[in-house]
């Protein structure tokens, strides 16, 4: 009989929060944080059953101060890379076996070797199960990597039960992986590679029928990269009844008939990486497949006619960028009426082609890996400097959701009638308490700016323009990010030393 042990899963807390993280938007909802990183989950799935596994995350709770596991597991990020390395020291001065894995500590290998026992390099899959074998016998290994990147056609479904779902909006699900494109800033291709591996469609909708939470995010890189593909899987998650948000290239508004079946299936929001609008700040990052601005309008249009949400990402900071750029995106999604920006600054990501070419140019900074997250520049700039960069992109950021620019977006981003039809339903106690939230942060708000957003909502939604929870939805969501950008604002003395 095989002898038991106690596995801690555990994802660390980050140092800097960006808004796109949405921790505010989940405050509001009564959440702790919008979703947890799929790996833990994942992870759990993989463990034979002689491991009894305890999950956290420590952004929705604290590590039990008395509870001592057998062995440790943990995943980093750059951002999270700093408290992952603390949380190894601390567990092997007890004598704990540590074993990190990740996007981070797949680049950095020899770093994360002076913080615990062994690595998994890149897919867990196919080396788990040896490392804990290992583990068993005392004789774990510095490194597991496997030979081959895993199938991926059936996957077990993730630990969901050890997850406390109570504390999160949604549930996060891998149909597929890899990504066929070669931006040279970006790990997946790098991590998962070029080829793509589809999930059996039946394996998918096996795993979703499962999930204790309705709304759900495919974290899949390109989740319509295949059409035929995307086609057979929207016709069986239709009956579901979910609500969900995905990735994908600006290619998927050449496909009207997946956009209206995806709507139907109960898509709401699409995450679109449109990176840049200036053409050669997209030559230079191999993002071919993009084209001009006229095209991402003709774009825009066809994904909004379907009532999808569009999260427009952009990133400014390439060598053939300017400080100009920010105004080019401002415009460009105010005269579009595109509200949903998720805007970084370029970080150079370990292992990437980017990270590279930096490294080999020496412009890459001493600064903590823990800056990458989007706002906090880790790079020198050809054009300027990374205190300009960091001041014109907080300039932005609150002129992008300022409430008179939303007020002006929402016109735009409603006045067509294409999100007339009523989203999930909620309970009632979280329908009252949003309620309360929306009378006493605009009805009866001191700002004129957001009593004014919220007239123009109402307005639209007695015309028959916009489903009302759609119209209070925005609202919330914007107000989450609000109070995001307050947050920076107060720490932006901090920020700015930290980056000079």
């Amino acid at each position: 009989m095989k002898k038991n042990y106690k596995l801690l899963l555990l994802s660390p807390k980050q140092k800097h929060i960006n808004y796109q993280a949405h921790s505010e938007l989940a405050k509001i909802f009564g959440k702790k944080r919008l979703m947890i990183p799929l790996a833990l989950p994942t992870i759990a799935s993989l463990t034979p059953d002689n491991y009894k596994i305890k999950i956290i995350d420590e952004e929705i709770e604290s590590i039990p101060k008395y509870y001592k596991p057998d062995i440790v597991g943990i995943t980093t990020l750059s951002a999270t890379s700093r408290r992952a390395f603390e949380l190894g020291n601390i567990f092997r001065s007890q004598g704990i076996a540590v074993v990190l894995g990740g996007p981070y500590i797949s680049y950095n290998v020899e770093e994360g070797l002076k913080h615990a026992d062994s690595i998994v390099i890149g897919e867990a899959e196919n080396s788990w199960e040896n490392c804990l074998q290992d583990f068993e016998n005392g004789q774990i290994k510095q490194t597991y990597i496997s030979e081959t990147k895993c199938e991926f056609k059936i996957q077990k479904s993730p630990r969901w039960d050890l997850v406390p779902t109570n504390k999160i909006f949604q549930c996060a699900v891998q149909a597929t992986r890899g990504c066929p494109f070669n931006c040279d800033f970006c790990l997946v291709s790098e991590m998962f590679g070029r080829k793509m591996r589809f999930r059996d469609i039946d394996n998918v909708i096996e795993e979703v029928k499962a999930l204790p939470l309705k709304w759900v995010f495919f974290i899949d890189d390109n989740f319509t990269i295949n059409k035929e593909y995307a086609h057979k899987l929207m016709k069986r998650l239709k009956p579901l009844g979910i609500s969900w948000a995905c990735q994908a290239s600006i290619d998927v508004a050449n496909d009207e008939e997946l956009l209206k079946e995806m709507a139907d299936a109960g898509c709401f929001n699409i995450l679109i990486g449109f990176e840049s609008l200036n053409p050669n700040s997209l030559s230079e990052m191999h993002k071919t497949h993009n084209k001009k601005a006229k095209i991402y309008k003709e774009a825009i249009k066809k994904i909004h006619k379907y009532g999808i949400q569009i999260n427009a990402s952009f990133i400014v900071g390439f060598d053939n960028d300017t400080l100009f750029e920010f105004d080019n995106i401002f415009n460009f999604t105010l005269e579009t009426g595109m509200a949903y920006v998720n805007l970084h600054t370029l970080s150079a990501v370990y292992g990437t082609q980017l990270h590279s070419k930096l490294k080999k140019e020496n412009r890459l900074t001493d600064l903590s890996p823990e800056l990458g997250v989007g706002f906090l520049p880790n790079m020198e700039y050809v054009n300027f400097s990374r205190l300009e960069i960091f001041d014109k992109y907080m300039e932005t950021l609150i002129r992008l959701f300022s409430w008179d620019t939303l007020n002006k977006k929402a016109t735009i981003y409603f006045n067509g009638g294409n999100f007339t039809k009523p989203g999930a339903d909620i309970n009632f106690l979280l329908k009252f308490k949003l309620s309360m939230i929306i009378f006493f942060e605009f009805i009866i708000s001191k700002d004129k700016s957001k009593r004014r957003i919220f007239h123009n909502i109402l307005s639209m939604i007695k015309q028959n323009k916009i489903a009302i929870d759609k119209g209070f939805a925005f609202l919330i969501y914007m107000l989450g990010i609000n109070r995001h950008i307050k947050k920076h604002l107060l720490k932006i003395d901090e920020y700015r030393e930290l980056i000079k």
